[in-house]
């Protein structure tokens, strides 16, 4: 706690601007790793659109959801992306689960109270659980292609992707702030006010809720009744948290179709770079990464309005 003694009198102490409304969204690139190569020839995407599926299988407009498993792992040009294996199974564990608690609330079949009710905080945990596990995995297979440093991301919780502190500006004394990997993500697409305003909230719910029911200690509290009052809550939480996943799912899919679809566009045109209408199809903020050019020439004019200004 900060002693008001050793503060300079007239002095006003700024709050500190931290969280994810005033996290940084720095520039990112892809690297090598975001395409499977043949040899120096690149292939494919190494990502999958596993969040647009799963809005799909929620929508009920597909009966399936893309499968991971040990043995795809080791066919030709398969992709070699850990978290989509990981996304891949958390998105099985999780449609199966959201099966089980529909199947379980819709039924009329007699059970004993204390029965129904550890059923439905089982089924509520497993599902809380899952939802932010699987927005974890979702974000980190598209970190995974960019150029941010893996330990900025591979240990960190839903929260820290959405706010996180930057440790290089704080060791070098520089004054703290946050960073957000999921705003770096949407910065380069132009989705920063949608994320900002609309999918971070999401985000925090999702975590606090897996936080306050599924995570370290914590538990909903049995509370033995009628069957079907167990059911009803069950059916109650899980519209909600299939509202919840459903609406993140689609937001990080915004940004997963473009990532997808930029590397497509590298693949298609590689060796050399992608035309400026084509870049304007998903589009990109950072078109100096394509044409240096384009930075060198935006440096010049800048130089040349600093001069007339002050002439």
């Amino acid at each position: 706690m900060n002693d008001p003694s050793n503060q300079k009198q007239g002095e006003v102490k700024r709050p500190s601007k931290r969280g994810t409304e005033h996290a940084d969204h720095p520039e990112w690139g892809f690297r090598r790793e975001a395409v499977l190569w043949i040899g120096d020839i690149p292939a494919k995407p190494n990502m999958a659109t596993i969040s647009r599926e799963m809005c799909t299988w929620l929508q009920r407009k597909t009966y399936a959801l893309p499968l991971f498993t040990k043995e795809s792992r080791k066919l030709t040009c398969q992709v070699d992306n850990p978290y989509t294996f990981s996304l891949g199974s958390i998105s099985f564990t999780l449609a199966s689960t959201i099966n089980d608690a529909w199947a379980f609330s819709e039924s009329a079949q007699s059970i004993d109270p204390v029965d129904a009710e550890v059923m439905r905080i089982r089924l509520e945990s497993e599902l809380s659980l899952n939802v932010a596990r699987f927005c974890e995995a979702a974000i980190k297979q598209l970190l995974y292609c960019t150029s941010f440093p893996n330990k900025h991301y591979k240990s960190a919780s839903l929260q820290q992707l959405l706010a996180k502190d930057c440790e290089a500006c704080r060791k070098s004394g520089g004054e703290g702030h946050d960073v957000s990997l999921l705003g770096a993500l949407a910065h380069r697409y132009f989705l920063c006010l949608k994320f900002d305003h609309c999918a971070f909230e999401h985000l925090k719910l999702v975590a606090r809720r897996r936080n306050a029911e599924a995570a370290h200690a914590n538990s909903p509290v049995l509370n033995p009744r009628d069957s079907s009052q167990s059911r009803a809550d069950l059916k109650k939480s899980l519209l909600e948290i299939g509202h919840e996943l459903g609406h993140m799912a689609d937001h990080i899919s915004e940004v997963e179709e473009k990532m997808f679809n930029e590397t497509k566009l590298f693949i298609g045109h590689y060796p050399n770079r992608p035309p400026h209408d084509e870049l304007a199809k998903v589009p990109i903020r950072p078109l100096w990464q394509y044409y240096p050019e384009l930075l060198a020439k935006n440096k010049s004019s800048t130089r040349s309005i600093q001069e007339q200004q002050k002439e």
